[in-house]
């Protein structure tokens, strides 16, 4: 057995599909997990994985058919039991905090229904979302016992393919990457989903005014950050989702530098001066600190101080949870416009901390149960337009996703659909 490495810049990993949300996790959990439906990384097209076919009988009822011959690694034939079950132990986890995207992306099922080689999904509400959510990491089938049906199964702290060993190691270049290697075949991916950005906490102090928000949103002169952002080969954001997400809507002119209006803003909100900390943590890209460093030079021509809070994991997510934030510095990658509900609505993770649901709930709402692409994607973009309005959102850049491996022990590795490598059979 081949013995092989798979170096990350950090050490947090989650071995539970469910609950995986940064990429070192997605990416492990998803060479164990298959999912239902699959997505083509170039082209967006829904693909067949375990499920061989699926057709919605009407707006609240999907059919898939499940590919015969499958087995989780202990040998247990997969069944559409085995896959209601999987299901069902999702929908469990709604008490979890922060809520799972695997919990939001259940929204409006009502129940599941299965015969021999077909589950049945029944929905109470139209979910738009629903067969992109299943080709995602997050909805993988997992077995009672934790097992999965990909080629690759947990073996101690490692994996294995039953003819390789893949060990994933901090800060070890190893034969595959989570970054560019020098002598190593590249593969990249321009992240489909939420941009970059700061996410005010809209519920604390001068925050809570959209007018304050909105200010400094327009105090960022994000071309002057190119030189910094092309470093990692990031292109400035020109709105709340990735132009490769399904829905993006062009926001440039609203994101345009413009100190004036801001001005006026601050003005008519009673603010002067202002301190602001963004919480974040600088292991998942080398361009972190060094662009919040630039975008707080910028705001402190106006009088503006944002001070930068490079936090260990244990804090980062203590924090998040009790809210003790000014602002929150991320992204999330995912394929379907949907993950603006599952961010932004006060029902879901609310990363705004708003206090209550209004008319952008509705809109979230409502794009999830729109039946009509057309349609939905007219909300999807009212939905960014408000966001980026009312300064919930203030886009930096937008991800690109980096991965190396030796070509000399690996062949055919590429990104997918999530920006997660995929590492083919021999």
């Amino acid at each position: 057995m081949s013995d092989l490495t798979f170096g990350w810049p950090t050490r947090q990993l989650v071995d539970d599909p469910r609950l995986a949300y940064n990429s070192i996790s997605k990416t492990y959990c998803r060479l164990i997990y298959e999912s239902l439906l699959d997505i083509d990384p170039n082209t967006g097209e829904l693909l067949p994985w375990l499920a061989t076919s699926w057709h919605y009988r009407d707006p609240l009822t999907l059919d898939l058919t499940i590919r015969p011959g499958a087995e989780f690694s202990d040998g247990t034939l997969l069944t559409s039991q085995a896959i209601a079950q999987s299901f069902s132990d999702i929908a469990a986890l709604q008490q979890i905090s922060p809520r799972p995207a695997a919990v939001a992306a259940l929204a409006g099922l009502d129940r599941i229904e299965t015969g021999i080689g077909v589950v049945t999904f029944h929905f109470s509400s139209h979910n738009a979302a629903f067969p992109r959510w299943l080709a995602s990491v997050n909805l993988a089938i997992r077995s009672r016992s934790g097992r999965g049906t990909g080629r690759w199964v947990q073996s101690g702290d490692a994996l294995t393919d039953r003819t390789r060993r893949l060990a994933f190691r901090q800060g070890d270049t190893g034969d595959v990457y989570a970054g560019r290697v020098d002598g190593h075949r590249v593969v990249e991916l321009r992240n489909p989903g939420l941009s970059y950005g700061l996410c005010p906490n809209a519920s604390r102090g001068p925050l809570t005014d959209p007018r304050v928000r909105r200010a400094l949103s327009l105090l960022i002169d994000r071309s002057a950050l190119q030189p910094i952002l092309d470093t990692d080969g990031y292109p400035v954001a020109s709105s709340v989702l990735t132009p490769t997400t399904a829905g993006y809507r062009d926001c440039s002119a609203e994101l345009a530098h413009d100190p004036v209006t801001a001005r006026r803003l601050l003005i008519a909100a009673g603010v002067q001066r202002l301190s602001v900390e963004v919480v974040f943590n600088s292991t998942f890209s080398p361009v972190d600190a060094s662009m919040l460093a630039a975008v707080a030079a910028q705001w402190a021509q106006y009088g503006i101080e944002l001070v930068l809070a490079d936090v260990d994991f244990p804090e980062l997510r203590n924090r998040q949870l009790s809210g003790d934030y000014d602002v929150r510095f991320f992204y999330f990658t995912g394929s379907d416009p949907d993950l603006l509900r599952y961010q932004f609505a006060v029902t879901q993770r609310n990363m705004n901390r708003r206090t209550g649901p209004d008319d952008l709930d509705t809109l979230l709402d409502a794009q999830l149960t729109c039946a009509d692409p057309d349609g939905r994607s007219e909300l999807v973009h009212e939905i960014q337009r408000r966001i980026i309005d009312s300064g919930l959102w203030l886009p930096i850049c937008d991800v690109r996703t980096v991965t190396s491996y030796r070509p000399s022990v690996l062949s055919g590795v590429y990104l997918d659909a999530e920006a997660l490598a995929r590492i083919p059979g021999t």
